[in-house]
């Protein structure tokens, strides 16, 4: 193994123990890398780039791009984009989603662009109502910007399992594979309220009260912890905002699909190789923020028939839509 080999690996092992500790690490990789030059034009994401100066206070600005909608199929469009942005919990059909502030910490990367996408995320989660705290919090959703994306995965994989979300131990390894410029890892805990356990196949789950067609009896998923991986190689020449926007979604939200072009725009289509250029908003879409308001404004109790109905008509009512 070689010099350079080997340092790419203790840093791979280095985030990993980092990302459980809470530690500080060093930006060693390929966006912290200068020439020494002037930053580019726009915001586009390049090897030594840091945050333009006339985009340095739009982070906080959420932009939503709109669109054109078919009316007479539009009761079905948003029950599909409702169904695949939205994982199944383990235990039950409900969608998991945040009870405690996001706090997010973004590795490897210059400063300002760290700033930036943090700002962008909690600005995110204050718009569409996700819990966000002003003071310091404990991380619970960590990106990591890596131009070895695998081999960061493989030391998770082997030393804290339990980041790669509900699974089995023979499905680590598949799990943890990386095939996505951009791809997240959620671990899930079930709540009644009282308690919250993490989700394990290995462990009992919480007991709740009856449940009945409209509830759950007590019980209900939230996030626990995100864990984010950016390929860097695979992203040069985006738009930082772009960037940001999509890592901010997964961030709030666990979808069940990706890699889809669905009729109505997403920021995470923007590696869809079945979408057109001209079909990828760069930008948190309207069905975006629609979706992540009507997430955080359903009732967590009732059952995922309930809320995604819940989702769905808040959908079509911030549409203009009877």
């Amino acid at each position: 193994m070689g010099h350079g080999q080997g340092n790419r690996r203790r840093n791979a092992i280095a985030f990993a123990v980092a990302l459980v500790l809470g530690l500080a690490v060093p930006p060693p990789l390929a966006l912290a890398q200068s020439d020494g030059g002037s930053p580019p034009a726009g915001d586009a994401i390049v090897p030594g780039a840091g945050v333009p100066e006339n985009d340095a206070d739009t982070a906080e600005t959420v932009v939503v791009t709109g669109m054109r909608l078919k009316t007479e199929r539009l009761q079905e469009i948003i029950g599909d984009f409702v169904r695949d942005h939205g994982k199944r919990a383990p235990y039950s059909d409900q969608i998991a989603r945040w009870d405690r502030a996001v706090c997010p910490q973004v590795q490897n990367v210059p400063a300002d662009i760290s700033a930036f996408i943090t700002t962008r995320i909690r600005a995110i989660a204050q718009a569409v109502g996700a819990p966000t705290s002003r003071a310091s919090c404990k991380t619970n959703v960590d990106i990591f910007f890596t131009d070895q994306p695998q081999r960061l995965m493989d030391a998770v994989a082997d030393k804290y399992p339990r980041l790669l979300g509900y699974h089995f131990v023979h499905q680590a390894k598949a799990l943890s594979q990386v095939t996505r410029p951009i791809q997240a890892w959620y671990v899930t805990s079930t709540s009644n309220g009282i308690l919250t356990a993490i989700d394990d196949p290995y462990q009992m789950s919480l007991g709740g009260g009856l449940g009945s067609r409209l509830s759950t009896g007590g019980l209900r998923p939230v996030l626990t912890h995100v864990l984010m991986v950016v390929n860097t190689d695979r992203i040069l020449g985006l738009k930082l905002g772009a960037v940001a926007d999509y890592l901010g979604v997964l961030a709030l939200a666990q979808p069940k699909v990706l890699g889809q072009c669905g009729d109505l725009p997403s920021i995470l289509d923007l590696f869809a190789a079945n979408c057109a250029d001209d079909q990828k908003t760069a930008t948190l879409s309207a069905a975006d923020k629609a979706y992540l308001e009507g997430l955080y404004s359903m009732d967590p109790w009732e059952t995922g028939v309930l809320q995604r109905s819940s989702i769905s008509l808040h959908m079509r009512q911030s549409f203009g839509a009877p």
